[in-house]
């Protein structure tokens, strides 16, 4: 990075220089415009001891075919105007190099502090530094500094955890982690068909050990390069699941991430379709409009959508979504920066006519709350659970040089009514909080939030 900084700086001085030669130029061309002029002005002003002279710019003057006298004049104001602009030009942009020039100094005189620093540390710390450990926590310090909670800094083994899941399959076990409350580190979700659901490893465990260490003080990130160790084929993780210690050889394999799940309930009478969105990935609406025709195909007179612990994912995917749900016209969200609101309203005629609920909790961010308020607010769906988790901030990301990436926000979303549920969630209709005997036995009779939303439906 000092060496690409190195040669813009060079390059920068190099065409600096040139400028103000060319600037030089432009003025030695402006004087030399001038003097002639003057010299064009005064020779309608011939000496008097050049009477040859005087004589034939007479007859030149006096002739009928030839220039009058105005046409000279007015031809000479046009030369001067053109000298005036011509040297407000040169003047323009001198002043442009000038204030890039500045702004350069400027920046680099910010940076050599930093600088300053760096080289300290890695020259008279009483130990040896780790200088891309150094820079990485320069940059997050620096996006700390934002006090934004959504931009934040990915290292290459993070960028590459982040890009596997929202490209839709990576190779590992097919299980998400997290931290708890306790900085123990947490089974957060298995996806489907994958070698950790085989296995049965489930939300909530906790995992002690990897391959024979232990996870005491790990991040997620050092727990995932622990796993996904390209040595072993296998990983051998142990876990505490109420207070019991279970252990697991869990053989890794390219995992399809399947977004979505589906399924088909009787209640009251009527048939209720069920969609879980797990995330917002490149794939996903692929997999939702599939989901939803074969539910379709089999005469469905309500939608449960269900985006509980989903944090979101990519803005497209939600949007794609939104578009085959709502009838043409409506406002699916509104988009803001410093300069302007714009609204993205469904262009698609593929809107269903039945009633729709989306289940929430305070786990569901981002697109899953754009999702819900949409719904909400354009045909007036239920959104039944608890408030979601409040986040109105649109990011985007970007990647570094050397692999790894920065996500940072870019603008904020309001639903179709331009409201903004930043730190605050979106409402739901129907408030209900998840039932205890469902933590204990995760299971569809013990979870009262969906049947409290198929129900609502139903009754629709």
């Amino acid at each position: 990075m000092e060496d690409k900084k190195t040669s813009l700086n060079k390059k920068s001085t190099t065409n600096t220089k040139k400028r103000n030669i060319k600037n030089k130029n432009s003025k030695e061309t402006v004087s030399k415009t001038k003097a002639q002029v003057k010299e064009t002005v005064a020779s309608s002003k011939v000496p008097e001891k050049d009477v040859k002279k005087k004589s034939k710019v007479e007859e030149f003057l006096n002739s009928k075919n030839d220039f009058k006298n105005y046409e000279i004049i007015i031809f000479a104001v046009l030369i001067i105007a053109a000298s005036v602009f011509l040297t407000i030009v040169v003047t323009n942009e001198t002043n442009i190099i000038n204030t890039k020039t500045s702004k350069t100094t400027s920046v680099n005189s910010e940076l050599s502090d930093f600088e300053e620093v760096y080289n300290l540390i890695n020259n008279k710390y009483y130990k040896k530094t780790d200088k891309s450990k150094l820079i990485e926590g320069a940059i997050n310090g620096m996006l700390d500094s934002l006090e934004d909670p959504h931009t934040s800094y990915f290292n290459l083994t993070e960028t590459e955890q982040f890009n596997e899941v929202m490209n839709g399959s990576y190779e590992g076990i097919g299980a998400e982690i997290s931290l708890d409350d306790d900085k123990n580190i947490i089974v957060f979700s298995v996806f489907k068909n994958s070698p950790a659901a085989e296995v049965g490893l489930k939300h909530g465990d906790i995992i002690t050990e990897v391959n024979g260490k232990s996870t005491k003080g790990l991040s997620t990130t050092e727990t995932v390069a622990l796993i996904k160790d390209p040595t072993k084929p296998v990983a051998n993780i142990k876990i505490n699941r109420d207070g019991k210690t279970l252990e697991f050889n869990i053989k890794k394999r390219i995992v399809e991430i399947e977004s979505i799940e589906s399924k088909v309930y009787n209640i009251n009478n009527k048939k209720i379709g069920y969609i879980a969105i797990n995330n917002f990935a490149n794939n996903t609406y692929d997999q939702f409009k599939e989901n939803l025709e074969k539910l379709e195909e089999k005469n469905i007179s309500g939608l449960v959508i269900d985006v509980r612990n989903n944090t979101g994912g990519y803005l497209h995917s939600v949007t794609s979504i939104l578009n085959i749900l709502l009838p043409n016209g409506k406002v699916m969200y509104q988009i803001q920066d410093n300069k302007s609101t714009q609204k993205y309203k469904s262009t698609s005629n593929e809107s269903r006519n039945y009633p729709i609920a989306v289940l929430t909790n305070k786990s569901s961010a981002s697109a899953s709350e754009i999702l819900a308020i949409s719904l909400k607010e354009s045909i007036g769906s239920d959104v039944v659970g608890t408030y979601s988790y409040g986040k109105g901030t649109v990011q985007t990301t970007k990647e570094l040089s050397n692999g790894a990436m920065i996500k940072y926000t870019v603008q904020k979303w309001l639903s179709p009514k331009g409201n903004w549920i930043n730190e605050k969630g979106v409402e739901p209709t129907v408030e209900i909080e998840l039932d205890e005997s469902y933590s204990k036995n995760p299971a569809e009779d013990n979870d009262n939030q969906l049947q409290k939303a198929l129900d609502v439906v139903s009754k629709k």
